[in-house]
């Protein structure tokens, strides 16, 4: 039995006489398989141009149920981005229809950016100054600001627009910049405005004017802009007189040490509101001057100078009717256009600005001034002020209001204002705003 195994196993190792005896081993009958024709590999086989596919066919993507459409590139609208640009949100407020802002009317300006810009560089402040508008709430800081800037413009402002109250969307409002200062109908933040007006002898200054707002939550704002002006300007309700945040602002512009000046604003309140009679307004403005120097007596502790409408830092206003004005200033207008009340023509306009405020009676027959209307020839005599100052005012009030509009056009010719038939038969703000 050992030598069949032995001869069996001589017989498998010897070598196939021909290749039908390899079909019995695996490995070599794999390699009698792979004799046929050989199929190419699919990553380096050859294919044409035309028969490449980069991407996925829609079917394949989206399924064949979906049903697609392609557009050519040359079809898309090129004024539409592929990617929208990211919008950035802005507080800036839009600046509504009839408003102009000072970057768009830089050409309606009476002067030139280069005449302003050569005495905003001048290293002296002779020519510089920098104020700013300070008092409560709602005492109208923002529209004396457009008033004083409608001086620097060619154009005024639109007068049904600037004579409406602020809650109907009246006047340009230059320094209310933030949506949420228009949408409030109050100012938020401190807004600096520069500009070029005149003073009473006609010389140009560059004035940084600064609105500062009121209510006593942003008293931080009206902090910051006292300490970088040269003077502060108190801007007073004829009628609310001097509120909380006055006294703060007062205090604070004390403290600081900068020469402070009096605007008595809105005193057409006094007129059309309250209806004071002239002598009873002008103890009103009076009682204002007073309780302000006793303000700044108490917060300086009697080391500051007091104001006064007859030392020139008093001013009246009424800057929703468009007109502001100071002693000195109506003292000017009475000399150039000489009227019959007894005004002589050998008085400065300095001296007759001192006799239009106090215990000042200008006797009709003599033609002089004394202290008491006892002193005067004539009976039934006024202060000054309430004669030549507030009679004035109120007259031009009481034809805008009340009369005809031939008396109001009489009237009008005589002081020297030529109003047109559109502003003569417009709304009573509107011809007080074009008549004032």
């Amino acid at each position: 039995s050992d030598d069949d195994t032995s001869s069996e196993e001589s017989e498998n190792n010897e070598p196939p006489d021909d290749a039908s005896d390899i079909s019995g081993d695996p490995q070599e009958r794999q390699l009698a398989v792979s004799d046929g024709p050989e199929e190419a590999d699919p990553i380096n086989a050859i294919v044409l141009h035309e028969d490449k596919v980069h991407y996925p066919s829609a079917q394949e993507v989206y399924g064949e149920e979906v049903r697609t459409a392609v557009l050519d590139e040359d079809a898309m609208d090129l004024d539409v981005p592929l990617v929208e640009p990211v919008s950035k949100k802005t507080n800036r407020a839009s600046l509504p229809s009839g408003a102009d802002h000072v970057e768009k009317q830089a050409e309606d300006c009476l002067y030139e950016d280069s005449y302003l810009t050569a005495l905003f560089g001048n290293e002296t402040t002779r020519v510089r100054r920098g104020f700013c508008l300070i008092g409560h709430l709602h005492s109208g800081k923002t529209t004396f600001m457009d008033l004083l800037l409608e001086k620097t413009m060619r154009k005024r402002w639109d007068i049904e627009r600037a004579s409406s109250d602020a809650q109907e969307g009246g006047g340009p409002r230059y320094a209310d910049l933030l949506e949420s200062e228009q949408a409030r109908q109050m100012s938020l933040v401190s807004t600096p405005i520069t500009a070029i007006l005149p003073d009473t002898r006609g010389k140009s200054y560059v004035l940084t004017i600064v609105d500062c707002p009121g209510h006593a939550n942003f008293h931080d704002e009206t902090v910051a802009a006292l300490r970088a002006v040269d003077g502060a300007v108190v801007v007073l309700d004829a009628v609310e007189g001097i509120m909380l945040h006055t006294e703060m602002v007062v205090r604070h512009a004390v403290s600081e040490g900068l020469p402070i000046t009096l605007v008595i604003n809105k005193v057409d309140r006094l007129i059309i509101e309250l209806k004071l009679a002239p002598r009873d307004c002008y103890y009103k403005l009076l009682n204002l001057v007073e309780s302000m120097n006793e303000l700044i007596g108490q917060a300086s502790l009697g080391r500051y100078p007091k104001i006064s409408p007859d030392r020139g830092n008093v001013a009246f206003a009424s800057s929703q009717h468009g007109w502001c004005f100071t002693l000195k200033s109506f003292a000017e207008l009475y000399l150039d256009h000489l009227c019959e009340n007894g005004l002589g023509d050998n008085l400065s306009t300095e001296d007759l600005a001192v006799r239009f405020w106090g215990d000042s009676f200008l006797d009709p027959e003599t033609r002089t001034f004394h202290k008491s209307s006892s002193s005067c020839k004539s009976s039934g005599v006024e202060r000054t002020f309430v004669t030549y100052v507030l009679d004035p005012i109120y007259k031009l009030y009481a034809a805008c209001l009340g009369e005809r509009e031939q008396e109001v056009s009489k009237l009008m010719r005589k002081v020297g204002v030529l109003l047109g038939k559109n502003e003569m038969r417009s709304s009573a703000r509107t011809l007080l705003r074009a008549a004032l």
